[in-house]
């Protein structure tokens, strides 16, 4: 039987201003970020989404959008969902990370192993494994949420769901993904920006 649950990127960061990289390492939403989250919220209130479960990233971005997102502080953190680990890029400027090898999905393929961080692969396989067991374990009508991050969410969905859409730009903060699950399969239904209140992409 199909499930179905949703899949958002944080809030805007202290970092995400300045133009640093953000992986692994942290920093507090802006007020922006904030705004951002209550966005998603009204997002989710108006069209009668209510959540069994909320899940989020154990970075702190990530658990400050739940709550803001929510309303609620019984968010359960998961390291599975963390976001791309860049090593010693990390709170660098943006301007030094690399080209992307392709815009296919592969990214910065395994780039940033030899400095400390992570392939595109470990990234993927890691969100993959974790939400699968969640989805597989959660009953038919549970409605689920995950925050995560641009990096993670990127090499999910363009990695692991099926005929995955093709977007002209980056990945919003607090964009909400809505992803249906059936027989070991993703794919992606549609993708909510809430700064923009628009969809940019349905299926």
């Amino acid at each position: 039987m199909k499930k179905t649950f949703y899949l958002m990127r944080h809030g805007r960061t202290r970092f995400n201003e300045q133009g640093r990289i953000q992986g692994a390492c942290d920093s507090p939403l802006t007020q922006e970020g904030i705004e951002q989250a209550k966005a998603a919220k009204a997002y989710f209130d108006r069209s009668g989404i209510a959540f069994d479960k909320v899940y989020c990233s154990s970075q702190e971005r990530a658990c400050d959008t739940a709550e803001f997102a929510t309303g609620r502080s019984d968010y359960i953190r998961l390291k599975g969902i963390k976001e791309w680990d860049f090593g010693a890029f990390e709170a660098h400027q943006e301007y030094l990370n690399p080209k992307l090898f392709r815009e296919d999905g592969s990214g910065y393929r395994d780039y940033f192993v030899a400095y400390g961080g992570e392939s595109n692969v470990q990234v993927y396989s890691r969100m993959r494994d974790t939400i699968t067991e969640i989805i597989e374990k959660s009953a038919l009508d549970d409605t689920l949420l995950f925050v995560s991050h641009g990096g993670a969410i990127g090499q999910f969905f363009k990695n692991v769901t099926q005929n995955p859409p093709v977007l002209k730009k980056r990945i919003s903060n607090c964009a909400v993904f809505k992803i249906s699950y059936h027989q070991g399969e993703f794919q992606v239904d549609s993708i909510y920006d809430p700064i923009d209140n628009s969809f940019i992409y349905e299926r």
